[in-house]
């Protein structure tokens, strides 16, 4: 590959990277050994209903975060989330996240990754050169020496697969952080603080590891002991609040559905029958990575730009600071892929005239 975009990760951001490269005239290749989260996210968060706006968005995503967010790439996502209304035919339903101040979260059946990433290759079927393989540290910089004007995004999502007992799939163990250390960007943020656990994660059974949505918190379940007593005045919290919450109660809780509509829970594509569910906090997000700007150039120690790399997704840092409110994973995924391989196309074009 003399020249074109390099993309390496096969999950929404890399998909999304590859769509927008492929309409800004570019050459794309990518390089995946597997989808990563995206088939699992159920919703993303979208401004739709008229007690919400971008501005509202921006605020809860700033503090569910602590503050400790890059504003510029929050007011970036949450201002190009909007797009995302005329693209997907949305369900009706608009669930509540945790921690936010409004229902903002929108799916389609709730499998938007799912069926996101489905569209999206079907669309570009035959038009992106896909390799099913790894890549590592040294395959990138071979890559960088023999064609020095190929744009490389670097999309390999999170980094909590290191875990025994997580949410990811065991290959997210963090392979892009190392390749964007080799091309010389800088990394923030890849410590235990920086790593969300999801609150209510199964822990028995064939689905040990699946989440159980906390959406459901909002439609009258419950979070008691395991003796079957109620913990919180209010469940409704954001989820690294109520992980700390069940760390405290010795890490295991019961997710007592039974308050819950039938109808409700088949909507979130839940049992009817299964109505209370020993659950315990797991690693689900990690909230640092690859430090980038607001058109996901990697950005080296002293902030400079790092020609011909991008990041996007869950690989990065800076987008969800201390804690990531529910639902911003699908749509950080969206905006920055699309973002990422609209300028790596641009910047492709500019090198070569």
């Amino acid at each position: 590959m003399r020249s074109g975009v390099f993309i390496i990760g096969g999950g929404l951001a890399g998909w999304r990277a590859a769509e927008a490269a492929l309409a800004g005239g570019a050459r794309v290749t990518l390089v995946a050994n597997g989808s990563g989260n995206s088939p699992d996210i159920h919703a993303l968060n979208c401004p739709v209903l008229p007690e919400d706006s971008v501005e509202q968005f921006i605020e809860d995503s700033l503090k569910s975060g602590k503050y400790r967010n890059d504003r510029p790439l929050v007011e970036t996502m949450c201002r190009a989330s909007l797009s995302l209304k005329d693209e997907f035919a949305f369900d009706g339903t608009v669930l509540h996240p945790v921690g936010s101040s409004v229902p903002r979260c929108v799916s389609i059946r709730h499998a938007i990754g799912a069926i996101a990433l489905k569209q999206i290759k079907e669309r570009l079927e035959g038009r992106v050169k896909v390799e099913k393989r790894t890549v590592s540290a040294d395959d990138v910089l071979t890559l960088r020496a023999a064609a020095p004007g190929v744009q490389i995004i670097i999309a390999t999502g999170g980094w909590c697969g290191k875990y025994d007992f997580s949410t990811n799939p065991s290959y997210l163990k963090g392979d892009g952080l190392v390749m964007a250390e080799a091309l010389g960007a800088a990394l923030k943020d890849v410590d235990e603080a920086h790593v969300q656990y999801e609150p209510t994660v199964r822990t028995e059974g064939p689905k040990r590891g699946i989440p159980v949505i906390t959406t459901l918190l909002y439609e009258g379940a419950r979070l008691l002991t395991p003796e079957g007593k109620e913990f919180l005045e209010d469940a409704r919290l954001d989820k690294d609040e109520l992980s700390k919450a069940i760390f405290g109660i010795g890490g295991t809780a019961m997710y007592d559905l039974t308050a819950v509509p039938e109808e409700k829970l088949r909507e979130c594509k839940m049992d009817p029958a299964e109505r209370i569910i020993k659950v315990a906090p797991a690693p689900h997000s990690s909230l640092g990575g690859i430090v980038i700007d607001a058109k996901c150039h990697a950005l080296d120690a002293e902030g400079n730009i790092v020609p011909g790399v991008f990041a996007c997704g869950e690989v990065t840092a800076g987008v969800h600071g201390l804690n990531r409110l529910g639902g911003n994973g699908g749509t950080a995924a969206m905006v920055f892929g699309t973002i990422a391989g609209r300028e790596a196309a641009l910047e492709l074009k500019n090198d070569e005239s």
